[in-house]
């Protein structure tokens, strides 16, 4: 056949999915040729959508995922319509804790109180929650020369990968500027892999609040996706797994901008999944665009971080006068030298 010169499709079947609760897509494919559909398997886009569709679907709203979920950080999957489950740990001995100035009922100001033994820590639910979604196009011209089983595997893997990252990335975003979170500024970090490695495990260790944990294994780390190279490297040559063997508890990395590293003590802190009316976390849809011959699969959760933890204090020594305040149960630690203070302006002395 000369270019431009086309025959009148002979040929047409139609392929339908249903995907999440019962929704159906449905497409209308033509042939100038006997072609049957079971032949084209190896270069059917809606087949490849299909198989991507389901894998993500087992994974994300299977048990396997709400155990990792666990694993790398505190969680609860909450019932859909319901509110966040806010923890409260009582305090087995007395606590200082400094607070921003407020006044008391007769106009004092108060900078430090005491929590004392028995007080319960609780967790305030946050004012906004995060949304976490994600899309990728799977284009009809991409599929169409074929694909293998491994390259599917390879495209769901990173699929998961980034969503992951995004997720972490979110939960840092959040969590930066909280009244629970205490910054410090530690220095960058320099010299090998294996230095530098030595050098954030030091900081871990010097910057960790024992009374929120007695140990590393108490606390989930969140670190810069810029870092997990340089720990990895450190984890090989001690001849170790990987760096969470290297650290002592799970390290989760996280995408964007480098907010520093977060220690963030597991018995306080919760992530609050929301389910929906389905009973599944992640909301995943597979739909056609028509305008750019295409399959847009997406995937999207609601999370509420519960990391604000307040506590009753004792102002001025009284047993009766108490007012809540915002314990600092999480440490940020930003890897450069602390900004220098700008200088103060002089007052201008009015003339006259």
């Amino acid at each position: 056949m000369k270019p431009f010169q086309y025959k009148k499709p002979d040929s047409v079947y139609t392929q339908s999915i249903t995907t999440a609760h019962g929704q159906t897509a449905t497409q209308a494919t033509f042939h100038a040729s006997d072609i049957r559909a079971e032949h084209m398997a190896a270069t059917d886009p809606l087949t490849y959508a299909q198989a991507m569709y389901e894998a993500a679907d087992d994974h994300l709203n299977g048990e396997e995922w709400r155990e990792n979920m666990n694993n790398a950080f505190p969680s609860e999957v909450r019932p859909y319509g319901s509110q966040p489950t806010a923890p409260q740990v009582a305090l087995m001995e007395d606590r200082s804790v400094t607070f921003d100035p407020r006044q008391t009922y007769d106009g004092r100001t108060m900078t430090h109180g005491e929590a004392t033994a028995g007080s319960l820590v609780s967790m305030e639910a946050p004012e906004v929650g995060i949304l976490v979604s994600g899309r990728v196009s799977i284009f009809d011209h991409t599929v169409q020369f074929g694909f293998t089983e491994r390259s599917m595997e390879q495209t769901g893997t990173k699929l998961l990968d980034d969503l992951e990252l995004t997720l972490a990335g979110k939960i840092a975003q959040s969590l930066e500027g909280q009244p629970s979170v205490t910054t410090a500024y530690v220095g960058a970090l320099s010299g090998s892999p294996a230095a530098q490695a030595e050098d954030l495990l030091d900081i871990l260790a010097v910057h960790l609040d024992t009374f929120w944990g007695r140990d590393i294994s108490e606390f989930g780390i969140l670190i810069p996706v810029a870092l997990r190279p340089m720990l990895n490297r450190a984890a090989q040559r001690a001849g170790l797994g990987d760096i969470d063997e290297l650290v002592g508890t799970r390290v989760q990395v996280y995408s964007g901008p480098d907010r520093g590293v977060f220690l963030v003590p597991k018995a306080f802190a919760l992530l609050s999944f929301r389910e929906d009316q389905h009973g599944d976390v992640w909301r995943i849809e597979l739909s056609r665009n028509a305008s750019t011959q295409s399959w847009d699969l997406e995937v999207s959760a609601v999370v509420d971080v519960m990391a604000t933890a307040m506590v009753d204090v004792k102002l001025g020594g009284s047993d009766w006068e108490t007012t809540p305040v915002a314990l600092p149960i999480i440490k940020q630690l930003i890897l450069s030298e602390a900004p220098e203070a700008l200088p103060e302006t002089p007052e201008e002395t009015p003339a006259g």
